[in-house]
């Protein structure tokens, strides 16, 4: 059994992930940001409804936007954030929310910092086009490269996007930097969850036995999923209290391991 820490919860308990990029469309680049923000948010009690894959093309990636914030309120972008043509991710981020880029002259100071200490003499003007973000944004500086992300909120329509580089260690370094922290700290709730394991029992069956538990469930929320040889019951409470989470989950799993007890003892 692995026990879970208490995290903050945050406002928005369900998303939409979009990856921007061409190359993902035709394979030469396996999509791993979507898979491994979903985990990362799944982790702080943030359920992820939907994937989305589009290219390099600015009214496809708009018609994805009006999509996904159809399905969420929270938005999290990634790809599309650096210095070429075809990086239009912030662009049309703006146009969405009707918002002019503003120069960020501490994206352009990390900018100049990061080319001068990999000695890199090549410093194109292109590169400059990082250093624009949407006015009103909160920017997330890249700690891993030169892109920064940002996170936007608009009160009118109470929707967010966070927007995130595309390369995979940047994506991370991110994610655990800023966006994590970032969503954490706009609730006042907590999410403590615990999984068990168990061996030589399938999924559908384990449902059945759980089923009691299962059905009618609100808080804590009762999940069962299978992975190479076991499968796991993830336990999850989200509460304003970190205590009364905790007893939540622990008093479900007690419910849990007498079910599964039961049903070995009578095979």
């Amino acid at each position: 059994m692995t026990d879970g820490t208490p995290k903050a919860r945050p406002t928005s308990n369900q998303a939409v992930i979009i990856a921007v990029g061409t190359e993902l469309l035709f394979g030469t680049t396996v999509n791993t940001n979507a898979a491994e923000i979903s985990k990362m948010l799944h982790e702080i009690g943030i359920g992820v409804l939907a994937h989305h894959t589009v290219g390099d093309n600015p009214k496809r990636l708009k018609r994805t936007l009006d999509i996904a914030f159809e399905q969420a309120d929270l938005v999290l972008v990634t790809g599309g954030l650096g210095p070429t043509q075809d990086d239009l991710t912030k662009e049309v981020i703006a146009e969405h929310f009707a918002l002019e880029l503003e120069h960020d002259e501490e994206a352009q100071r990390r900018l100049t910092t990061f080319f001068e200490s990999i000695g890199c003499p090549d410093f194109t003007e292109n590169n400059l086009k990082q250093t624009y973000l949407p006015h009103g944004c909160i920017p997330f500086y890249n700690n891993a490269g030169t892109a920064p992300g940002f996170a936007l909120h608009d009160p009118q329509s109470d929707k967010l996007i966070i927007a995130l580089p595309g390369p995979p260690r940047e994506m991370r370094r991110m994610m655990d930097d800023s966006v994590l922290p970032y969503l954490t700290g706009r609730s006042r709730y907590t999410i403590y969850s615990e999984t068990l394991s168990y061996f030589g029992i399938g999924e559908s069956n384990l449902e059945t036995i759980l089923l009691p538990i299962i059905d009618g469930q609100t808080d804590p929320t009762v999940a069962t999923y299978a992975k190479e040889g076991e499968c796991k019951v993830r336990i999850t409470s989200m509460r304003e209290d970190a205590d009364a989470a905790k007893a939540a989950v622990r008093e479900m799993v007690e419910r849990a391991e007498g079910l599964v007890a039961a049903y070995r003892e009578a095979e």
